[in-house]
Order: C-alpha cells, then sequence, then structure tokens
C-alpha cells in the first residue's frame, strides 16, 4: 500500500513538473506575440489573374488551401482594378497610386498598328510619369528589391531582376542579366539553381524572391508570378488545368511565405494582392476592319488615321496627332460598327472617364465578346473556343481581383482598388513624401 502511495506521489509530483515546464514557453510565446512599433520589412506580391470570384465561391477554396486559410485569418477584399483591366497598367497604379490617365502606363503594349516595334511591351520605368514607391523608398533611404515587377527596366531599384524577354530562349537570359542589376541575375540563377527568365515556373521566382529577401535583407521586395494568369489564357478561369497549376501555385506561395517568416509579429509586413479577375468570350469582335474597309487604316503605305487599340474586353479609338475627323464621321463609323458587333457599346471620350488621354472613346461590352485589334477577316464572328481575358471595364463583376494585408502591428488598413496598395506600403513602411507628386522629369 505504502508502495502505491508513493507511486501516486511520483505521478502527482511528475504531472506538476510537466505543468510547470511546459508553461514557460506559453510565457515566452506571450512575450513574441507582442506588437513591434514599426514594420522592418514589407513583401509585395502579386498573383496576377486571380478573380475574385474563386474567393467568393466556396467551391474553388480547395484549389488554393493555404491562401484560403489566410484570407480567412487574415482577411480579404474584393478590389477594383483600373481601366483598361490589364497587367502593365494595374501594377505601375500598384506602385504609383494613379491611374493609368497619370502614371503613363495606358496599356501593356504600345499604340502599333503595324508592329513596329516588333510586338514590345511597355517594359521601362522611364515611361512611368509620377514617382513610385521605389522612388519614395530611395528617398526615405529604404533599400528595395524586385523579382519581375512589370515596368521596371532601368528602374531605380537597389537588386532588381525587371521582367524582360523578346524571343523567350536562353538569349533572353543574356538580356535579363546585361538589364538587373550588375551581377545580380547570375548570382541568383547560381543560388537558385535554375535559369531565372521569363518562362522560368513561378516556383523558381519564389525561390529567388527568398534567396533575395535573405541575402540583400531589402526593406521592400517586390515579387510578381504569372502563371495563373498564363493557365487562365490558354484554358480559361475555372479549368481544369488552370485551377490544379493554382493548387500547386497555393503550395510554392506558401512556402515562399514560410521561408520568410511571414506573419510573425517579427516577420515583414506582407500585401497579397492580384491585377484583374478573367471572362471568357464566345464571339470575337474586329473593328479595326471596318477602319481599314473605310480608308482609316492603310496598310500598304503603313499609315492609319484611326486605329482601336484593343485590350481585350474593351478597344480605345485613337487618332494619328492633328487628325481631323468630324463628329458626323465618328458617328457613322461608330454607328457601322455597333450594328455589326451585337453586345458591344461605345462610350465617347471626356476629360475623366478614358485613361487614354488621346483618346476618342471606348468600345466596352458587359457581353462574352472579345475585341481584337486585327485588321483581317470578318468584323464579327462566333469563336470555335472560348476566348479567355480581361481588359473589360473595371466595374465588371469579373474583373474584381483580391488583396490582402498583413501588417504586423495589428494596424488595419483599407483596401479597395490596386491604387491603395502605394498608400498602404507608404504606411507600413512610414514613407514620408520628400518631392512634389507632379510628373517625374526625363
Amino acid at each position: 500500500m505504502q508502495h502505491d502511495k508513493f507511486s501516486l506521489f511520483g505521478i502527482l509530483v511528475f504531472f506538476v513538473l510537466s505543468v510547470t515546464i511546459h508553461a514557460k514557453p506559453k510565457k515566452n510565446s506571450d512575450s513574441l506575440e507582442r506588437k513591434p512599433s514599426k514594420v522592418r520589412q514589407t513583401i509585395v506580391l502579386s498573383i496576377d489573374g486571380f478573380p475574385a470570384y474563386y474567393w467568393s465561391d466556396p467551391k474553388y477554396h480547395v484549389y488554393f488551401p493555404h491562401l484560403s486559410e489566410l484570407f480567412q485569418k487574415y482577411g480579404v477584399s474584393e478590389i477594383e482594378t483600373v481601366n483598361p483591366s490589364v497587367t502593365y497598367p494595374a501594377h505601375t497604379s500598384m506602385v504609383t497610386g494613379f491611374d493609368p490617365a497619370k502614371h503613363g502606363i495606358y496599356n501593356n503594349t504600345l499604340v502599333d498598328p503595324f508592329e513596329k516595334n516588333d510586338g514590345g511591351w511597355m517594359w521601362y520605368a522611364e515611361d512611368i510619369r509620377t514617382p513610385t514607391l521605389w522612388d519614395l523608398a530611395k528617398a526615405n533611404r529604404k533599400t528595395t528589391a524586385n523579382v519581375f515587377w512589370p515596368v521596371t527596366v532601368g528602374a531605380d531599384i537597389d537588386w532588381n531582376l525587371p521582367q524582360y524577354w523578346r524571343k523567350k530562349n536562353p538569349e533572353d537570359d543574356k538580356l535579363l542579366r546585361a538589364l538587373s542589376t550588375k551581377d545580380l541575375h547570375k548570382e541568383a540563377e547560381l543560388a537558385v539553381g535554375f535559369p531565372l527568365n521569363d518562362v522560368a515556373k513561378d516556383e523558381i521566382k519564389l525561390k529567388t524572391a527568398t534567396w533575395l529577401f535573405h541575402k540583400k535583407k531589402p526593406d521592400l521586395l517586390f515579387v510578381y508570378t504569372t502563371d495563373l494568369d498564363t493557365n487562365h489564357h490558354g484554358f480559361g478561369p475555372g479549368s481544369e488545368k488552370a485551377l490544379l497549376r493554382l493548387l500547386e501555385l497555393d503550395k510554392a506561395i506558401y512556402d515562399f511565405l514560410q521561408s520568410v517568416g511571414a506573419f510573425y509579429p517579427k516577420g515583414p509586413a506582407v500585401v497579397i494582392v492580384s491585377d484583374h479577375g478573367f471572362h471568357s468570350a464566345d464571339s470575337v469582335c474586329a473593328p479595326n476592319v471596318i477602319l481599314k474597309q473605310k480608308g482609316y487604316i492603310n496598310d500598304e503605305s503603313g499609315t492609319y488615321q484611326l486605329t482601336f487599340k484593343s485590350s481585350g474586353g474593351t478597344a480605345i479609338l485613337l487618332p494619328v496627332p492633328n487628325a481631323v475627323i468630324s463628329p458626323s464621321e465618328l458617328e457613322g463609323v461608330m454607328t457601322e460598327i455597333l450594328k455589326a458587333c451585337p453586345g458591344s457599346e461605345w462610350v465617347s471620350a471626356t476629360p475623366s472617364n478614358l485613361n487614354f488621354p488621346a483618346a476618342l472613346g471606348v468600345l466596352r461590352t458587359s457581353q462574352k465578346l472579345f475585341f481584337s485589334g486585327t485588321r483581317k477577316g470578318e468584323v464579327f464572328s462566333q469563336s470555335q473556343t472560348q476566348v479567355h481575358g480581361h481588359g473589360y471595364w473595371n466595374t465588371l463583376p469579373e474583373m474584381k481581383t483580391i488583396g490582402l494585408v498583413y501588417d504586423p502591428r495589428g494596424k488595419e488598413h483599407t483596401f479597395q482598388s490596386v491604387k491603395d496598395v502605394f498608400g498602404i506600403v507608404k504606411d507600413l513602411l512610414d514613407l514620408k513624401e520628400k518631392q512634389t507628386k507632379g510628373p517625374k522629369s526625363k
């Protein structure tokens, strides 16, 4: 009996000691949870082409379980993009806080109807007319780093790996080595063990971002992923291939966030954002066919008086400088196009409604219609396969996208538009305006 009592006593002592031992880490854990007074580092991560309806419809959550958990825990907003709802204008609005009309990146590509620039995009930071977050960070003596953020060739970023391509072959790697911060591209590829270029998978970009975060320790890191957008264009939003790729990306993004210590009080602030949603079309309208028929576009001479610049769900009508187009002429052209393309709508330009200053107006639609820039074939046709894209007016529900902010200080942030990224990051890093918001000199 004495032996039994001793055993029971021993068990009781062991239990008390165990509770005491295990209580100590809890105390330490509580101290770790204290909110820091300021943010040390901030990461802005863009997931190109993430539609808000993936979050609002629970059936999709199984394809991004890690992000869904973060969205549920920290809150995610359904946010509005800009017009045109395409990648380069939207990403430039994120880093400037302005609409395209002011920051100057009006589309992904140049107005180049005869492709004299060989399909070149608006890659160059010198075309941005307003101060950017990297400009503001520099003025506040903060360091910056970038993995493939759009419109960053030549940007004043301390460690810059800009998005750029020409032929999407190994020769592009030489271009990137030349355009990146000196020796950085080669150093990154050696560290990660894979080529870094525009055809590299997002997993490689995210591993590069992890290396850059730990090796260079930037105050502000931009990271841009593209594979979801690519799969949506190729196979459609909600398609099996796109969703399975999203499942893979979800894991890669989660691993990246874990690797940088995100979502802990002593870790970085995190902004997760996308640039636009996605929509699918069954028919195609090619308004430049009518402009060519009427002589406003002349393929033989390589000249034009009027041309439509398509963004997918919209098409902006642009004249050459000093072109004289009478209101009656314009009305006649638009009447013919609207008759040929059911579901299209014409909106005349006013000083505030379009983001392309020279535009006469824009064709837009809320239907499953896609505007093509081609000058060949029929004006209107039913597509044999669906055309998947964006560029639709930003009030169309399908163009809504997502935004999340994690502030280790516990502060709440308003997130309603892609343009809000600028103000959010400015607040996170306590960036003070030390220059005017006027256009940058070139």
